[in-house]
């Protein structure tokens, strides 16, 4: 008897076959390059009066229409709050919000426990820039549904 053991966070487990039928060829909509977070300095222009899109790696693969439903007409930054540095991340986002004006922030992410700590990241960030933007958090479901759209409040 085969037994699965899985290490870290009990999300990771494998919950089955999720086949989907390609979807037609749409729109292209990313406006920039790079997109990794730790990738970006803090200078960023095109962010200037932008609505951001901070989404988890994993919503991109997940989410169905990842680009037509949530990237159009937003700046994409990505990033994986489990495996990457929060604290980094907190510190980089405090300075890019401290600097350059932002419309809004719409957090991605995956309903997933590990995944929440991008949502906390981001509302830290904008805190310790002493700046008031609109924080959004939509939660992707493993099976590529949204679970759910939230304003962010204090």
């Amino acid at each position: 008897m085969k037994t699965n053991v899985i290490e870290g966070c009990p999300s990771c487990s494998c919950i089955g076959e999720l086949a989907r039928e390609n979807e037609e060829k749409k729109d292209y909509r990313l406006s920039h390059w790079p997109i990794q977070i730790k990738l970006m300095g803090t200078v960023i222009p095109f962010l200037n009066n932008a609505d951001v899109l901070v989404a988890a790696d994993c919503t991109a693969f997940a989410a169905q229409g990842f680009q037509e439903k949530f990237l159009k007409d937003k700046k994409l930054l990505i990033g994986c709050p489990k495996l990457d540095n929060a604290q980094v991340y907190i510190e980089k986002f405090t300075e890019i919000f401290s600097n350059i004006p932002v419309k809004s922030v719409t957090c991605l992410r995956m309903e997933v426990p590990c995944c929440g700590g991008m949502t906390v990241v981001l509302r830290e960030a904008i805190k310790r820039a002493g700046k008031d933007i609109p924080l959004y958090e939509t939660v992707i479901g493993v099976k590529g549904d949204v679970l759910s759209e939230n304003n962010v409040v204090e």
